[in-house]
């Protein structure tokens, strides 16, 4: 399946997209967001995007504005609840830098993009043949994310299979880590917007022990 999203991103070059601002949520090439869909104007966007080619743009709002750089994201999963909400997945493709936001034809908002400074971001979805990947050696890499892991894990008092951990190609568990850790809003930005694997890498490990370091009082003013 790797080989076919990356394929696909490479050809899909949409140029104006429906955007879905939501703050603490980022998407990235390869990685999978479920989300819990209930607001009629957004609600509407998905019944639009299942009707074509089920692209949503996923970005960081600040007040009414958004975050310049977000995740281009397909519909790879979708149901319907009785009460009408919509759960859906959405696999990243690539990152995307705003333009400008077009005049308000839908209930939802939409924008004018581009996919300029991310040329490579088609390669992270064969994350086990990335540099990144293979230039490991002895571990290093891993060994210090796992180390802030572990910190971060137990301040947060939460189980983690390491095992399973172990598994997952660096550059990939780089990536869900950096999605699903509950940082700050811009910290997450700084992750989306990382130029490659091994800032995204560095900046994670000082995030998780940062954040591992607070004081339950530091903690508090985080949220």
């Amino acid at each position: 399946m790797s080989s076919h999203y990356k394929a696909l991103t490479r050809r899909t070059n949409p140029d104006v997209i429906p955007i879905f601002p939501l703050s603490g949520a980022v998407l990235l090439p390869g990685c999978e967001l479920p989300l819990n869909i209930f607001e009629p104007r957004y609600l509407n966007m998905i019944d639009d995007a299942l009707k074509g080619d089920r692209l949503i743009g996923m970005v960081q709002s600040d007040g009414d504005k958004v975050k310049a750089v977000g995740g281009l994201g397909r519909i790879i999963q979708f149901s319907e609840t009785d009460d009408g909400r919509y759960l859906i997945v959405l696999k990243g493709l690539k990152r995307f830098t705003v333009v400008s936001e077009t005049p308000l034809e839908r209930p939802y908002r939409q924008a004018k993009i581009t996919y300029e400074n991310f040329p490579g971001d088609a390669d992270f979805h064969m994350p086990e043949t990335m540099p990144e990947a293979i230039s490991d050696k002895g571990g290093e890499g891993r060994a210090a994310l796992t180390v802030a892991m572990r910190s971060f894990a137990k301040t947060l008092g939460v189980n983690v299979d390491w095992d399973a951990l172990s598994e997952i190609p660096l550059p990939r568990l780089i990536d869900q880590a950096s999605m699903i850790s509950p940082f700050k809003a811009e910290d997450k930005q700084s992750l989306l917007e990382a130029a490659d694997t091994e800032e995204r890498r560095r900046l994670l490990i000082g995030l998780m022990h940062l954040y591992a370091s607070n004081t339950p009082d530091d903690k508090s003013k985080m949220n």
